[in-house]
């Protein structure tokens, strides 16, 4: 456990080593080596959220139902305390490997030097709704986060119950997928058909009440013509509620879980 958590700072670190030699290779144009730091950079971010990934599910499970799980489970510390700890260090964890992904692509722009092109490309793609849009995807991505977190904690719960104990590793795979696959069929439906929305337009980002489904099928037009890629365009955000409900109503399952059904391997 400590080496997880070891590993992840670590990664953080060789991350922005890649990103300081690709700068001073940069200066001196050595081309293959900024060119390498470049492709190293835009791959960067996978291992930092990876690892990041590997500890939480390792220190929820082992936290609770491995060798520590005899102590942790007679702490007189109530399950929903206990998981809510673990959710709010494990959600800092994962924000926190989602923010040296973004940079280290951001890196990968500059040490290629091509990070003037970029207003151009957002002017073209998302016109004056780029700022909006970028609230949107870190509030919207926000909520998944947690309902992801909801959904590990609860399959891995759930696998640790009596009945799944002896395979509780695969059975906890197995309940994630199922319940991921779910969740996200609650998603997209909330985000087609919940009729609240943001509209793109030429000017910017309005609210609509219109659903999702009913914009995509009357406004194909918005697809051609020269205005930018995005506008007329809705996305439904339904999703971030079906997220929020689905990682609540997740959460509150472990709790559940905890309280009366699972069993310490």
């Amino acid at each position: 456990m400590k080496a997880g958590a070891r590993m992840i700072p670590i990664s953080y670190l060789a991350t922005a080593a890649v990103f300081l030699v690709g700068l001073i290779a940069r200066s001196l144009k050595i081309h293959q080596v900024t060119t390498a730091t470049t492709i190293l950079l835009f791959f960067a971010g996978i291992p930092c959220i990876i690892i990041t990934l590997i500890y939480v599910i390792m220190r929820f499970h082992k936290g609770m139902f491995g060798n520590e799980g005899y102590l942790t489970q007679t702490l007189p510390v109530g399950k929903g305390q206990l998981l809510l700890s673990k959710l709010i260090s494990s959600y800092i964890w994962m924000v926190a490997s989602a923010a040296v992904f973004v940079a280290a692509w951001a890196g990968a722009m500059v040490v290629s030097n091509n990070l003037n092109i970029m207003p151009d490309i957002i002017d073209f793609v998302f016109g004056n709704s780029f700022a909006p849009l970028v609230i949107f995807i870190v509030v919207s991505s926000a909520v998944q986060l947690f309902a992801f977190l909801g959904e590990l904690y609860f399959a891995i719960s759930l696998a640790n119950t009596r009945q799944f104990l002896k395979n509780n590793v695969v059975f906890s795979v197995v309940f994630f997928f199922v319940t991921n696959f779910a969740v996200s069929l609650l998603e997209l439906a909330a985000m087609l058909l919940i009729p609240l929305g943001i509209k793109f337009t030429e000017t910017g980002v309005v609210w609509t009440t219109k659903t999702m489904l009913g914009d995509l099928i009357f406004n194909m037009e918005a697809f051609t013509g020269n205005q930018p890629l995005l506008s007329g365009i809705s996305i439904g955000v339904g999703s971030c509620f079906a997220d929020l409900a689905a990682g609540i109503g997740l959460l509150l399952a472990a709790v559940w879980l905890l309280n009366h059904k699972t069993s310490v391997k």
